[in-house]
């Protein structure tokens, strides 16, 4: 059966009523359109700012929290630094933060009795290693700054070590890792810190870490990261799986050293619980243990944005953990002051900005 075609009646119209409907018309099609634009725009931000009286950041612009993350203490209640009293490292960290523009504080540490370092190091392990003597040094001054914050009631606290480093863009930086720290973790809007709580350590420096092809990850551009070739660590075959580039967050698999991480309040009741007797060869592989068990949440910034700034080997320089371990002993300070070191993976160094007028990046070397 052939398909009828029908058209309208023609309908004939005055000229001024076809003017009175294309006004009409074009009236209707604007606020059709204003209305469309008003349900979009509920429908998109209902899940964003709800309904309740006790949601005032629910108002609260977002912004607002990118620039609690390049604050002072870099969106966090305090920034923490572990040490037994000044040095090269403390004069040198003071520097860099007063020329970047953050407030870290040192609180005093006492030494561990030998006996106390001793009774520490006996202790039963189910992986059947125990700290050497200088690690175990380094285990008890973490565990004393945990105490610290949760006596503090300290709601986030990034704890770094007394010679770190990082880039003059550090605050920058931070936010661009709060910004993806809160899309990873989906943090509500109603939350007003920069990085969530949903987390118990986030590592922001760290000698390395995995980050397989499959690795649950967020990645973000970020123009202070090296070139996979030249990233200088253990973990620089890995370098290569994050797009050129960019940063990564995802979680801890196998972090390696904490010359910066911050932990939560809830996070510091559980390291303290979970490394405070404690359980491997040393601090850093006894959180990676946590980690890796699921018995810690651990979010790891990878590369790392922090990394520890060493004088010259020439001069003589040995670590405190070495030097506790009785592998060497550094020279007098005076010469670490007055001559250039060097710094891995940080790009831009603070401590060599500030101290030598210049960059400091140590050669990429394999391990």
């Amino acid at each position: 059966m052939p398909v009828k075609m029908f058209s309208p009646k023609r309908i004939v119209t005055p000229p001024y009523g076809r003017t009175y409907r294309r006004t009409f018309n074009e009236r209707l099609r604007a606020l059709t359109a204003a209305f469309l634009v008003a349900i979009l725009i509920f429908y998109y931000t209902i899940d964003e700012y709800p309904f309740c009286s006790t949601c005032d950041f629910a108002v609260r612009d977002l912004w607002e929290v990118r620039v609690d993350a390049g604050n002072d203490t870099l969106g966090f209640h305090k920034i923490l630094a572990l040490s037994y009293g000044p040095s090269w490292r403390t004069r040198g960290l003071i520097a860099a933060a007063e020329y970047t523009g953050l407030d870290i504080e040192i609180p005093k540490q006492t030494h561990p009795t030998p006996e106390l370092v001793e009774a520490f190091q006996k202790i039963p392990s189910d992986t059947g290693k125990q700290p050497s003597n200088g690690s175990a040094y380094a285990w008890l001054a973490h565990l004393d700054l945990l105490k610290y914050v949760i006596t503090n009631n300290l709601e986030t606290t990034l704890i770094v070590e007394d010679d770190v480093d990082w880039d003059l863009n550090i605050k920058e930086q931070m936010r661009l890792i709060s910004d993806n720290i809160r899309r990873f973790t989906e943090v509500n809007s109603t939350d007003s810190s920069p990085y969530g709580h949903s987390w118990d350590i986030l590592w922001i420096g760290h000698c390395g870490e995995r980050t397989e092809t499959d690795t649950h990850r967020i990645e973000y551009d970020d123009s202070a990261v090296l070139p996979a070739k030249v990233y200088t660590g253990w973990s620089n075959k890995y370098m290569f799986n994050i797009d050129a580039g960019r940063r990564a967050i995802q979680e801890g698999v196998n972090p390696v050293c904490t010359f910066g991480y911050a932990v939560t309040l809830k996070g510091a009741e559980k390291v303290l619980h979970y490394a405070g007797k404690g359980g491997n060869e040393a601090f850093d592989i006894r959180l990676l243990q946590g980690c890796q068990a699921k018995d810690l949440d651990c979010l790891v910034v990878n590369p790392e944005v922090m990394h520890h700034y060493t004088p010259s080997k020439e001069l003589g320089y040995a670590s405190s953990v070495y030097e506790g371990d009785g592998k060497g002993s550094s020279s007098e300070e005076s010469q670490f002051e007055n001559i250039i070191g060097g710094t891995e993976n940080i790009l831009r160094s603070a401590r060599c900005r500030v101290l030598f007028g210049s960059t400091c990046l140590k050669d990429h070397r394999d391990y």
